[in-house]
């Protein structure tokens, strides 16, 4: 099966998260692990804190800074 997200990876993190619900914005945060049976990513904020949220909250990080050239459009 794959990963979309693998471990050690930075992911942004927007919706609940599964521990008590808490609402994350926008965070920045590495992921831990993967459960293989529900599926869920065991992330780490910044603050230490860490939380299970389902793939559907957890975005790439779009690179900044980068400019597209005109023959990459």
């Amino acid at each position: 099966m794959h990963n979309e997200f693998k471990d050690g990876s930075e992911v942004i993190v927007k919706g609940p998260g599964k521990n008590d619900g808490k609402y994350y914005d926008n965070q920045l945060a590495i992921v831990l692990e993967r459960d293989p049976y529900f599926k869920d990513y065991n992330v780490k904020f910044k603050d230490g804190t860490e939380d299970w949220l389902s793939p559907r909250y957890l975005r790439k990080p779009i690179l900044e800074g980068k400019e597209i050239k005109e023959n990459e459009i």
